[in-house]
């Protein structure tokens, strides 16, 4: 029964697309990632473009726009292209750190993460600080410093970079290898696709958005003897360019990888995941404004169409 009903929902999906319920039909073959029932718990709830919608105009070499509940993918472009991912990278840092470390377990900064060069949040070496506090640093202000005392409380960044890979792996990002814990070598690789993978699972743990869609904050070491203020990159959650239900991610920049932005927002029940990089303008404010424009076409552009299972069908 459960084949039976299942060729029939992959019928009533590809039929709705042939159609013409949207201009371009998802390929779930070639997003390396075939669907199964394990995937998508049924019954389900998929995104149909409205008629008549076009592609949105992103101004972005790699893209992709997934709705996190079905792992459906709404629009992509250049999606699976293995490139640098700048400060991405520290989502996975995050994971790995909530799942290896209490929350209240101190940290001693050593003189190697303090001087980390690029986005820091002025940790000072000897300082003792939660792991909470460090993944605000990591999360807010994007911390380098952050990034490698997490790193090191594992035993060293290289046990904890071979880590972030196994769990790459075992999260089924196939196309993505991390060199550092923040994003600082751009010879570490991934792709827009396996980046909304991450994001999706970041996005399971309170923890972690309570941080992400923070815009700015304060964090202080365990003594209370040194403060750091913090301020969030992503002007989603900001003023400047606020999107309403946003949950976050996380920004990332170097010169190889460009301007970069994992996001992701909710509303009425469904959340979307985006993830811009590499946009065409080199500005700040560039990626936050096209991811702006992705997720708006999402939640506009789309309609969710439910697909129940039979009496007595059986996952």
């Amino acid at each position: 029964m459960s084949r039976l009903w299942y060729a029939v929902w992959a019928g009533l999906v590809l039929f709705s697309f042939v159609a013409g319920l949207t201009a371009d039909p998802p390929d779930l073959v070639s997003s390396k990632r075939v669907l199964s029932a394990q995937d998508v718990p049924l019954p389900a709830a998929f995104p149909v473009r409205v008629p008549g919608s076009l592609d949105p105009k992103v101004n972005a070499r790699y893209v992709i726009l997934i709705d996190a509940d079905s792992f459906y993918p709404l629009f992509k472009q250049e999606a699976y292209t293995k490139v640098p991912i700048a400060s991405t990278t520290k989502m996975m840092t995050a994971l790995l750190a909530l799942e290896r470390f209490g929350l209240d377990e101190e940290i001693t900064i050593t003189r190697e993460a303090a001087l980390q060069i690029g986005s820091t949040t002025g940790l000072l070496p000897g300082e003792r600080i939660t792991v909470h506090a460090l993944l605000k640093a990591l999360l807010i202000q994007s911390g380098n410093d952050a990034a490698y005392a997490l790193a090191q409380h594992s035993g060293s960044v290289e046990q904890f970079v071979l880590l972030m890979n196994e769990r790459a792996r075992s999260l089924g990002m196939r196309s993505t290898t991390f060199r550092d814990p923040a994003g600082l070598d751009d010879e570490g690789r991934s792709t827009a696709f396996d980046l909304s993978i991450l994001a999706a699972a970041l996005i399971k743990r309170s923890e972690i958005t309570s941080i992400t869609e923070m815009p700015e904050g304060t964090i202080t070491s365990a003594d209370g003897r040194q403060s750091h203020q913090l301020t969030n990159s992503n002007r989603l959650v900001t003023e400047e360019l606020y999107f309403p239900g946003i949950l976050g991610l996380k920004t990332g920049f170097t010169p190889g990888a460009g301007h970069t932005l994992v996001g992701a927002a909710s509303r009425e029940g469904r959340t979307l995941i985006s993830i811009v990089l590499s946009t065409h303008e080199d500005s700040k404010e560039a990626s936050a404004r096209e991811s702006y424009k992705l997720l708006q076409w999402g939640f506009d552009r789309h309609r969710w169409v439910f697909f129940s299972a039979p009496s007595g069908f059986v996952q």
